[in-house]
């Protein structure tokens, strides 16, 4: 017996469930750097475009520090007004997914609440966001020399300086937005091959019944004489392959383990002997459920109470406890326990707890043996599941009445528990990863009409001496493609390492597929050419005779 921590099926999940929840923190941080970084290259072009009517308000006695605050407060503003449509979204968003019910066959219900707190440090960080990025326009802005703005309308230094700055928040979104697509579609293809790995057992055409004998006050030797009654009632279930019932099946909740040991390591203390997962099975188990005998013999029912204790193992328990491929004839023991154990077969190893886990040690025991209340009756079938599920309980039930039934169902959907935390991922990966396309879609189609507005003297004077539209485009989206482009290079290599990452969150997820990285390099730029459109069509309309009208 083991305890377990306190929390959500306490040890079993507890660290999936934190390492998927500092993800999604880890995500939110992303996302809110793009965000930030839009809002920066925004308020730069915003207050770059003010320049002339900043001047004029110097000019005629405003001071510089009035300046300063009243960009600062419409900056804090902005991300006051932000802040607020976040919060309302945040809420409702909090009820839907407290009225959504997850698709398991489980009584979960997330109760997620809004908390004032969380609120509150998130207006916190919009206002810190508006007033960090608002400091640096409102600062170039007191200093703008008056004379030069209001003549060239704009300042001759941040014309120089101008571009530099608006690239570096375009490049960050574009590396952050790589890295948030990539962790988008790697989680899908992890989902995607989750959904198709070899289990090492096959839960095709296998349905299941759970029942507790201690509910419904049998003794030991009751319940044995009740659990062989009820498989027979349900080996003779019209369709009916294969029947066994355990305490327990690979990859559900029901999990337990115990301290083992091979008889040659007896002076080993308990603490440092090596954990085995634990099942208590009835004959024709291993057959039913589709799990592959590699050595020796199934369990049988000669192996009763009063025989010699055996046991079957898979092939990491044979490894990394017995220390041979050739377990047969081996004997093991309980660390609290004298009585020996000897291995009588040996099974391929497979999926027993969570998908990430690695390879685990496992022994197999007859429940005659080793007799366990908790029972969970199984049988192979082509017959549909939920046909085959009501003739197990109705058997079941013509046996006791009053003994209640649970978990009844389809191990495929039993399954989908265990699938549950990777569908989430993908789904949550999935909305942040269109989240952030459509930050950096905006961030550069703003910047890109800003750069067009700014130079609309200088492509007016190209169109006026006969400069093709092919130039005109490569001078507007020249250097935003190479900003993108670099933008992509920087995030491939973000991407490796967030990769790394989620592999430990998102089984199967590998950070090594090129093609993953190809495709997410096409959708930015594809992004990114999609957003430069309409600005690199506007300047191709630009009237000559209007654009230099202020010369």
């Amino acid at each position: 017996m083991k305890l377990a921590s306190p929390g959500f099926v306490g040890d079993a999940l507890g660290q999936p469930v934190k390492a998927f929840t500092l993800g999604l923190l880890a995500l939110a941080a992303l996302v809110l750097l793009v965000a930030c970084a839009n809002l920066a290259s925004v308020l730069a072009a915003r207050g770059a475009d003010r320049q002339r009517e900043l001047a004029i308000r110097i000019s005629i006695g405003a001071g510089r520090g009035r300046i300063v605050r009243q960009l600062l407060t419409e900056s804090v503003l902005l991300a006051a007004l932000g802040g607020a449509a976040g919060c309302g979204l945040a809420t409702i968003g909090a009820r839907a997914l407290s009225a959504w019910r997850a698709p398991i066959d489980l009584p979960v219900q997330f109760d997620v609440a809004v908390d004032p707190a969380v609120l509150l440090f998130a207006c916190i960080v919009s206002l810190c966001a508006g007033v960090l990025f608002g400091v640096a326009p409102a600062r170039r802005a007191s200093t703008v020399d008056p004379n030069t703005a209001i003549r060239d309308g704009h300042d001759a230094r941040a014309s120089r300086g101008a571009w530099p700055l608006r690239d570096l928040p375009v490049g960050v979104q574009v590396a952050v937005c790589f890295v948030l697509v990539a962790a988008c579609l790697l989680s899908l293809r992890g989902l995607q091959q989750a959904l198709t790995m070899p289990l090492g057992f096959d839960p095709r055409g296998v349905s299941m019944v759970g029942f507790e004998l201690g509910l419904g006050g049998y003794s030991t030797e009751e319940g044995k004489r009740f659990q062989q009654r009820a498989l027979a009632a349900v080996e003779r279930l019209p369709g009916v392959a294969a029947a066994a019932y355990g305490n327990s099946l690979p990859l559900s909740i029901d999990q337990s383990s115990t301290r083992i040991h091979a008889i040659e390591e007896s002076t080993a203390r308990a603490s440092d002997m090596p954990r085995a997962v634990r099942y208590e099975v009835s004959p024709a188990y291993f057959r039913t459920l589709g799990i592959r005998q590699l050595q020796g013999r199934d369990i049988d029912w000669r192996d009763t109470a009063d025989r010699p204790r055996v046991a079957v193992v898979n092939a990491t328990f044979a490894r990394s406890i017995l220390h041979t491929r050739d377990a047969i004839g081996r004997r093991v023991r309980y660390g609290w326990s004298d009585v020996p154990i000897e291995v009588v077969g040996v099974v391929e190893n497979g999926k027993y707890q969570p998908l990430t886990e690695s390879s685990q040690s496992v022994i197999f025991v007859p429940m005659m043996q080793s007799y366990n209340t908790t029972t969970t009756m199984l049988a192979r079938s082509a017959v549909p599941p939920e046909q085959m599920v009501a003739g197990i309980r109705q058997a079941i039930a013509a046996l006791d009445p009053q003994l209640p039934l649970y978990g009844s169902g389809s191990v495929e959907q039993m399954l989908g528990f265990v699938l549950f935390p990777n569908q989430v991922a993908a789904v949550a990966l999935t909305a942040f990863g269109l989240l952030g396309i459509m930050l950096a879609a905006t961030g550069i189609h703003g910047t890109v009409a800003y750069a067009v507005s700014r130079r609309r003297r200088e492509i007016g004077i190209r169109m006026a001496v006969g400069a093709p539209a092919a130039s005109v485009l490569r001078l507007v989206l020249g250097r935003m493609l190479m900003i993108i482009a670099a933008g992509a290079a920087a995030g491939s290599l973000l991407a490796l390492a967030a990769g790394r990452i989620l592999s430990r969150v998102v089984y199967q997820a590998s950070p090594h597929e090129p093609i993953t990285f190809i495709a997410v390099g096409a959708i930015l730029l594809a992004a990114g050419a999609v957003s430069c459109w309409v600005p690199a069509r506007r300047s191709l309309r630009i009237e000559p005779m209007i654009a230099l009208r202020p010369e």
